[in-house]
């Protein structure tokens, strides 16, 4: 899931709701079959927004003001719950028309929600009682030294929003249509494939355009600070990138040409799954233990095979209830064991934070360090183990290629963005990182989601797997190590990664020496 839109919601509503006293956190005991769905009204909400800047321009005490804004952010809080409860049951079953056009309708008129509350907070700002809304009680100190100025949300920008919503919904509807076909065959990539390489084309043009439009020189440098809230730079991304394609290519064709692969993983169903996950969580006890109960109790996951069924995993917060929940398509094998382990990851954050306010690169180390730490507190076979930790290597490798694939793309102009260009800019990328040693088609790049749904994600998962590979170094090293650096952080409130990380006493990825001391561990493990 698009984890990075939601993160403003979780910070405004554990800032404005829990304080205000409303009733945002439940009980934590509601069933996923008990959740009902309504279509949200964009109206409602816009009109409530509309009064509360009224009111924040003219209101002369919180009385007055604070009742409109906490019911502009239940609704606020309210939109989004039903949208993603609509994105949980659109996945569950992509040729369900219903859930279909609901998904469609709130991801499209999610645009106009965030310009409302984006206008409010800008108006708040500026109002005479900044300084008791930024009370302890209410958002905190210095909360709106970010809406100073002018918004960024113009019409242009409003609009821009709204039409990138519409092209990614069009991503969905033509990976479904070419769903019954090899998405390897030249039959797919003539058909669907070209398509998606047009469509990959206007969602780069008007991504750029969006950038512009609030104020940045280059998509890159909107999307590491708007998106997704990071505290380094695309340079600094496209450094480590060459540092990888450096110290650890050499190692990725080697594990490739030495027969690693031929590694038999074994077949799996659900039940194993969440047995897998389970023992892990009762053998790490405590909160770990007690967010596994709440899961099952409540049914907040969904792992079972179903032939219509959205072919990738996700954790979401449904903000309304205060519970998170798990979706994972499963591929039948024991991989689907670390899947789980990865998506409880997050869950287990969201549970014991009541919504997490982390940046997505912090909350992938939650995630991501489930895998390694379930290697020590489940019960996987050595074949699993070795498969996790050449994947190590191949997420190191291949996101960090991604990811500097997709700043060359967003560095062209709109007379380079061309098809033929997406193309040789693949093929040259993958030749970097070794990749093409699997004889990948230049026109492959669009089996990658990510590029479509979440633009510049990718590197994401190297820095994130960095910082929880470190965990399972730490463990290897001594037992309980890395888990109690887990689990001491796991409801940490700092919204930014480098911090965090220093909080955690781990190393940067960034740090003179580090992609070094990753080789070391896996090419003794490996090799």
């Amino acid at each position: 899931m698009k984890r990075a839109a939601f993160r403003i919601i979780a910070l405004v509503m554990v800032l404005c709701l829990m304080f205000s006293g409303c009733s945002l956190f439940g009980s934590h005991g509601t069933a996923f079959e008990d959740m009902e769905y309504t279509r949200p009204s964009p109206s409602e909400l816009t009109s409530c927004a509309d009064r509360c800047v009224e009111l924040a321009q003219t209101a002369t005490d919180m009385d007055t003001l604070w009742p409109e804004v906490s019911t502009f952010f239940d609704l606020y809080s309210d939109y989004f719950t039903q949208y993603l409860l609509s994105y949980v049951h659109y996945c569950q079953d992509m040729t369900d028309t219903y859930w279909t056009e609901e998904y469609n309708f709130c991801e499209e008129q999610s645009p106009q929600v965030e310009a409302s509350r984006d206008h409010l907070l800008h108006e708040l700002a500026k109002s005479s009682l900044r300084e008791e809304l930024e009370g302890e009680d209410y958002f905190g100190a210095d909360y709106f030294d970010a809406y100073d100025g002018e918004s960024i949300w113009t019409d242009q920008f409003q609009a821009l929003n709204e039409q990138e919503a519409k092209l990614m919904n069009r991503y969905y509807e033509i990976c479904q249509e070419g769903a019954a076909l090899d998405p390897y065959s030249d039959e797919y990539f003539d058909s669907y494939g070209i398509q998606l390489e047009e469509l990959y084309i206007e969602l780069v043009a008007v991504r750029q355009q969006l950038a512009l439009e609030a104020g940045y020189d280059s998509y890159p440098e909107y999307a590491y600070e708007q998106s997704y809230y990071r505290d380094y730079t695309p340079k600094d991304a496209m450094d480590l990138c060459n540092q990888i394609s450096s110290e650890l290519t050499p190692l990725y064709l080697d594990l490739a040409y030495s027969g690693f692969w031929n590694i038999s993983i074994y077949a799996s169903d659900d039940r194993a799954t969440l047995q897998y996950v389970q023992t892990m969580a009762t053998n790490m006890g405590g909160e770990i233990e007690q967010a596994m109960e709440l899961m099952t109790k409540n049914n907040l996951y969904d792992i079972s095979y179903r032939a219509n069924k959205f072919d990738g995993s996700f954790e979401v917060y449904l903000y309304d209830y205060a519970e998170p929940f798990v979706f994972v398509s499963p591929a039948g094998s024991e991989m689907d064991h670390l899947s789980l382990a990865h998506e409880f990851g997050h869950f287990c954050n969201d549970h014991v934070s009541d919504g997490s306010v982390v940046s997505i690169d912090t909350a992938e180390v939650f995630s991501q360090g489930m895998e390694y730490l379930s290697l020590f507190y489940s019960n996987p076979s050595d074949e699993l183990t070795l498969t996790k930790l050449g994947d190590t290597l191949c997420v190191y490798v291949e996101q960090a290629a991604y990811s500097y694939f997709e700043q060359q793309v967003y560095g062209l102009s709109k007379e380079e963005l061309t098809i033929d260009n997406l193309r040789s800019i693949f093929e040259e990328t993958c030749e970097d990182f070794g990749m093409d040693c699997w004889g990948l088609d230049s026109r492959s790049y669009v089996g990658i989601s990510h590029f479509f749904t979440q633009p510049l994600y990718t590197i994401s998962y190297v820095v994130s797997n960095d910082a929880a590979f470190q965990l399972y170094q730490l463990e290897q090293q001594q037992q309980g190590a890395g888990l109690e650096i887990y689990l001491e952080h796991l409801d940490t409130e700092q919204e930014y990664f480098l911090p965090f990380l220093e909080e955690a006493g781990l190393d940067s990825p960034f740090e003179k020496g580090r992609i070094q001391k990753v080789r070391n561990t896996l090419e003794d493990a490996l090799l």
